[in-house]
């Protein structure tokens, strides 16, 4: 009897330590391989999380982790309860690594701007560090959510997750890859006042695959300071420029930039403005898996015939009540056609 009941409690202990309850034992681990394909080796799920990058802490919240998250970068403001967690820095090059592992993390998640002697420091002290890529990139957006969902032990929703964003993108490439050059519209992208993006940036990839013609696509530089000459000489038909990425998503915000745009007198002879084919969005709207309406919104400004059926807004809807669990506020493209 005693030999039995023995043999019963440890077996149970051992269930226990194996699920992380016994006190003392080790959290279970994988090994994953990250952005600079380095084999890191944290928990799963770690409970605290020191997260310096704004695309990594939107997803470790989509995965449930909101809770986890310890320490965060300046820009890690959405969803919005980040605001409330503690800043280690104002992005990944600057990060203090005095106050993050002050934090006592399980893990530290960055990007590829983090200093290789800072990730250094922070994992000679023993915390590992993952890094991910970029939070405007399609294909760096996929695999951010898949490796952040292995991390956070939710394979399932990353998979539903990539699969949304996955089904838009196809729809977008279907609408679009067959059109002939003289059906893609000339786009001019700015990003700053006459700071536009070339061949090899994310903002050019997006355009192509809206279906533009990016007209600083050939530049020499990735991100050239052009002209307002230059401009009018490739005389775009379509403009897409942004507002400030810290400011709040309104109407007013966006259509006071779209006037600025309208009236300044560099520009004021392009095809663009003179057809009033000039849009506006908030930079939020590109960032992480919300990325898709930024594509859908470009889709349709630059090929209204061919997404008549599409309302990016009603994407962006759905994705926030089923992956962040929030209802849509402000707004983050205008004019909305």
């Amino acid at each position: 009897m005693n030999v039995k009941f023995s043999g019963f409690v440890l077996i149970s202990l051992m269930l226990l330590s194996c699920l992380g309850i016994v006190e003392g034992a080790e959290a279970e681990t994988i090994t994953i391989v990250d952005g600079m394909n380095r084999s890191v080796e944290v928990p799963c799920p770690p409970e605290r999380i020191v997260s310096t990058t704004a695309s990594a802490s939107e997803l470790i919240s989509i995965f449930g982790g909101m809770d986890n998250i310890v320490g965060r970068d300046e820009y890690s403001t959405f969803p919005p309860v980040l605001e409330e967690k503690p800043v280690v820095g104002s992005y990944s090059k600057t990060t203090n690594v005095e106050l993050a592992l002050d934090l006592d993390p399980d893990v530290v998640i960055s990007d590829t701007s983090m200093l290789p002697e800072t990730i250094e420091q922070i994992e000679d002290a023993g915390v590992p560090v993952v890094i991910v890529g970029m939070n405007c990139e399609l294909d760096s957006i996929i695999y951010n959510i898949r490796v952040i969902g292995e991390m956070m032990d939710d394979q399932e929703k990353a998979e539903e997750l990539t699969g949304f964003i996955q089904g838009y993108v196809d729809l977008i490439q279907e609408r679009t890859r067959d059109l002939d050059e003289d059906e893609k519209p000339l786009v001019y992208h700015e990003c700053r006042e006459y700071k536009s993006n070339a061949a090899g940036t994310p903002k050019d990839e997006h355009i192509n695959l809206a279906g533009g013609i990016n007209i600083a696509h050939d530049e020499s530089v990735e991100r050239p300071i052009v002209s307002a000459e230059w401009v009018l000489e490739n005389d775009p038909e379509i403009i897409v420029t942004r507002v400030s990425g810290t400011d709040p998503a309104t109407e007013e915000m966006l259509k006071a930039k779209r006037d600025e745009i309208l009236s300044r007198p560099g520009l004021k002879e392009t095809s663009a403005v003179q057809n009033g084919e000039v849009y506006v969005y908030h930079p939020f709207l590109r960032r992480g898996p919300r990325l898709v309406g930024y594509l859908l919104y470009m889709g349709k400004w630059f090929h209204p015939d061919l997404f008549e059926d599409v309302d990016p807004a009603a994407v962006e809807k759905e994705m926030l009540e089923k992956f962040y669990g929030m209802e849509m506020e402000g707004t983050w493209a205008y004019p909305e056609i």
